[in-house]
């Protein structure tokens, strides 16, 4: 039999630790890549989230510019329905006012030509022309 000696014996134990170290280093590699594959999916997560949030907060900001757009379109709406109505209603103040004159005028007429029906004489001056 073969007995081992010192340097030997150093390789083989040196050799089984280096096996050992890197072992253990291939583990601690397996668990970085599983913690790095981790962090990049929540990153990812992360980043998705914010861009949700942003979006949502633009879309709040436009559904209050388009509220506000319409608060403000009824308000000019009906201002404008106002307006026009009061508009109609002078419109129509105008007419009758032009009706009840042209019948008060009518009526006056009226009155004359009866007044002049009633023993009625009427003077016309001739010029002398001598």
């Amino acid at each position: 039999m073969h007995i081992l000696s010192d340097p030997e014996l150093n390789t083989s134990i040196e050799l089984e630790q280096l096996r050992n170290e890197k072992a253990r280093l291939q583990e601690e590699a397996r668990d970085l890549d599983e913690e790095l594959k981790q962090l990049e999916t929540r990153v990812e997560v992360l980043a998705e989230k914010i861009a949700i949030k942003q979006l949502k907060n633009e879309n709040a900001a436009k559904q209050e510019a388009i509220n506000q757009l319409q608060t403000k379109i009824g308000l000019l709406e009906t201002q404008l329905e106002k307006l026009t109505i009061a508009s109609i209603n002078r419109k129509e103040n105008a007419a009758t006012s032009e009706c009840a004159e042209d019948s008060t005028e009518t009526v006056e007429e009226a009155a004359e030509d009866s007044g002049k029906d009633e023993e009625t004489i009427t003077v016309t001056a001739l010029g002398n022309d001598e």
